[in-house]
């Protein structure tokens, strides 16, 4: 957005990016701006605004929109208003003037507009439909606020914690040192932990057939036994004995962490503290600050860091995306993981990467290719619709059969970051950061992406109609 409000825009890391994939020198981008390097170099490391003046010189050097350089909060906001706009439901869309306006002029209102929406389609989808009654306000605002997916609920609320949680990850990280926890390889060094610290005894014998239980472990709190199923992959064994003590030890640390008024019922509480197990686990096993020493010298090469911590392929890439403790931050990932019809099961964002939050994912990204070639990593640069590049890392993952007639599903997971942090990235090295013709447009989904000449559109973007193709 241009900066009509007057605050101050701190957008170094979208400016070296342009600088970057345009290959040039912050000496001659200076001269070109009419400043001096000193101050290039302290917008780009955020120790110095950018004027309204150089935005617009920026915009007109390079070809972008002011929007390129808004903050992440806004470009999500702007994705969903255009996305939410294009319903249906509402005969006509917002023009995309209207909907800047409305993000610049009133953010509230539309964050308000954006919830109503959300429920809305839930509603529609559960087949209800609002009657009139007696109910008091209180209950009419509670049975509303049911009707809101529970689980996009939480997602918001992690994504505005940028997915760190301060108290939980030192509590993993300490405990890892004082468990010794690195004396052994980590599964030794936890099934120790559950046996010294909870009696628990952990077995490869399934749990009785009476027990409805399809997860890969099952604890018996009578017996303090840990069932684990046979054939189980070893990073999947240690990440559930990880959470099973996160649950035996430290249920009020993350019930206090799951306390936030983002999360108003017990469903959504439940989902929140499942997912602050599951952080914990994700600390324990790859403690902060040595994780993100490896990852810094791997130059976040994903199989080796893989090996070091015996981990899996997801549980690397989930843990990369939470590296986000203040003033030991790492590069700003996001993560998404998804199914082969594109259904999004998880994503986390420390970027201003989005993606749609209604529609289906964007069919030109690299998540559908890596499906037709399970388990190598297909690579990509992609760019957004406010100019934004990324590096798109991507593999279709799957278990390994049981039987023939065991039908695993296949599981894509996606790891990108700015191009600003390419020299920190092993796959830059497989890229041509400097020709646009390897760049991949892709959007956040076909109804808040405004390239209406895309061939894959498979629906109207917002404030157009759609024209399907000649002898389509």
């Amino acid at each position: 957005m241009s900066d009509t409000s007057g605050r101050k825009m701190f957008c170094g890391n979208r400016v070296r990016a342009l600088r970057i994939a345009n290959a040039i020198s912050q000496r001659m981008m200076a001269q070109r701006l009419a400043i001096s390097a000193s101050y290039l170099n302290q917008i780009e490391n955020n120790a110095k605004p950018v004027p309204t003046r150089l935005l617009v010189t920026l915009c007109d050097m390079f070809s972008v929109a002011p929007s390129y350089f808004g903050d992440d909060g806004e470009i999500r906001m702007l994705r969903l208003l255009r996305e939410a706009s294009s319903d249906p439901m509402f005969r006509s869309s917002l023009p995309e003037r209207e909907i800047h306006g409305a993000i610049r002029d009133n953010p509230a209102f539309v964050k308000m507009f954006l919830e109503l929406y959300r429920s809305a389609r839930t509603m529609h989808e559960q087949g209800s439909e609002a009657q009139p009654d007696k109910r008091t306000e209180a209950e009419r605002a509670s049975a509303w606020s049911k009707l809101s997916s529970a689980y996009e609920i939480v997602g918001d609320w992690v994504q505005a914690e940028r997915n760190y949680f301060d108290t939980l990850d030192r509590a993993a990280e300490q405990l890892y040192e004082t468990a010794r926890l690195d004396t052994d390889t980590i599964g030794t060094g936890l099934e120790r932990h559950l046996r010294d610290r909870f009696g628990v005894t952990v077995s490869t014998t399934p749990a009785e057939p009476t027990v409805a239980n399809s997860s890969p472990c099952h604890f018996d709190t009578t017996e303090k036994t840990a069932h684990f199923v046979p054939g189980l992959p070893g990073p999947t064994r240690t990440f559930c004995m990880a959470r099973l003590v996160a649950h035996l030890g430290y249920c009020t640390l993350i019930d206090e962490a799951a306390r936030h008024p983002l999360l108003s019922d017990e469903n959504t509480r439940s989902i929140a503290r499942a997912a602050m197990a599951n952080y914990f686990a994700g600390g324990l096993i790859m403690p902060y600050e040595l994780f993100a020493a490896k990852a810094k010298a791997f130059k976040h090469d994903l199989d080796r860091l893989q090996t070091t911590f015996s981990a899996s392929f997801e549980q690397v890439c989930q843990r990369l995306s939470s590296l986000q403790r203040p003033g030991a931050e790492g590069v700003p990932f996001y993560f998404i993981k998804a199914d082969v019809a594109g259904n999004v099961l998880k994503s986390y964002s420390a970027n201003r990467f989005s993606r749609a939050r209604f529609g289906a994912l964007c069919p030109r990204w690299n998540v559908f290719e890596s499906f037709s070639a399970a388990g190598k990593l297909i690579i990509q640069i992609s760019q957004d619709t406010e100019g934004g590049l990324f590096i798109s890392v991507a593999r279709a993952v799957v278990s390994h059969p049981q039987s023939f007639f065991d039908r695993q599903p296949k599981r894509a997971i996606v790891l990108g970051c700015s191009v600003a942090h390419a020299d920190e990235v092993v796959y830059s090295s497989m890229l041509n950061l400097h020709d646009p013709r390897t760049f991949i447009s892709i959007g956040p989904g076909c109804r808040s992406c405004v390239r209406a000449d895309c061939e894959h559109r498979a629906m109207p973007q917002s404030g157009f109609f759609f024209q399907p193709a000649a002898g389509a």
